[in-house]
């Protein structure tokens, strides 16, 4: 990309460290389009030691697509609502209650997931910023849905072909027992369900992937009922096996950068009564909806 970044593969399919590229100093457009290249080739890029304010995180993001702004709306930052908290630490530096909207909401993501997949136009891609990060759990795992796909077997893969899954951002809030029972959930932008290909074509690189959300897949359309859950849990099986996840261990002010469009992450548990984990994430506006492959 220049004389001065270099890349070191993290996983043999998935994770790829950037080297010598600062998001504050490295802004120019020459650097930006190279940024935007490698991306297409490493879906998930990590640019060590990059302390930046929220302000800096968002300039870096816009260089991408517009930014938009998360349903939850008590985890949006005050001063920056593009910022996502994806924290357990309330901006007044406190822990959240336990059992709190807010705690039972952000526990969700240590499911699998594609982020903003619940959008009739799902997210590009999101960029992930280790403030205070943990000695142990809380990592986030991706794994490559290109190759996840490209290994399925022949019949498989013509089974799935054509097929399309009803995705919710209602879905989640149901994945919380305690979270469903309560009348007041918390404030929520209101997405009605969306139907996305299973079998997705990424817009850029016109490689097929699987497109699969875990906290908000409901179904296949062409499969009701039980017949579809089993498919997609095959296929979710399938995708998350360790020769297809790259397992981040964050270090303080990592940033992560990822393409939605051919990956799916999910955080590994800790003990979020008393350790504190705070990450600021930007998601990308996506260009257009899923093309079926």
């Amino acid at each position: 990309m220049s004389d001065h970044v270099t890349t070191r593969n993290l996983h043999p399919v998935i994770g790829t460290e950037a080297l010598g590229y600062s998001m504050t100093r490295h802004l120019d457009p020459q650097k930006i389009d190279a940024i935007k290249q490698l991306w297409l080739s490493h879906p998930v890029l990590i640019f060590r030691n990059q302390d930046i304010s929220d302000s800096e995180h968002i300039e870096f993001a816009r260089h991408f697509g517009e930014v938009e702004l998360h349903p939850s709306i008590s985890h949006r930052a005050s001063n920056n609502p593009e910022i996502y908290r994806v924290s357990n630490v309330d901006e007044t530096g406190q822990i959240l209650p336990q059992q709190s909207n807010e705690w039972l909401y952000i526990n969700l993501s240590w499911r699998w997931h594609t982020d903003s997949s619940f959008r009739q136009v799902p997210s590009k891609g999101s960029i992930l910023h280790g403030i205070e990060v943990l000695p142990t759990g809380g990592d986030t795992l991706f794994a490559n849905m290109y190759i996840a796909y490209e290994e399925l077997d022949d019949k498989l893969k013509n089974k799935i072909t054509g097929l399309t899954v009803t995705h919710s951002h209602d879905h989640i809030l149901s994945l919380s027992n305690n979270l469903h029972r309560r009348q007041n959930r918390g404030e929520y932008t209101k997405l009605p369900p969306v139907a996305h290909p299973l079998v997705r074509i990424h817009p850029e690189t016109g490689k097929p992937s699987l497109f699969l959300s875990p906290h908000t897949m409901t179904g296949i359309v062409q499969l009701p009922g039980q017949q579809g859950i089993t498919l997609l849990d095959t296929l979710i099986a399938h995708a998350t096996q360790d020769r297809f996840v790259y397992h981040h261990r964050w270090q303080p002010h990592d940033v992560v950068m990822w393409d939605n469009r051919c990956t799916m992450h999910a955080v590994t548990p800790f003990d979020n009564q008393t350790q504190r984990r705070i990450m600021h994430r930007t998601t990308i506006v996506g260009d257009e909806a899923p093309i079926a492959a």
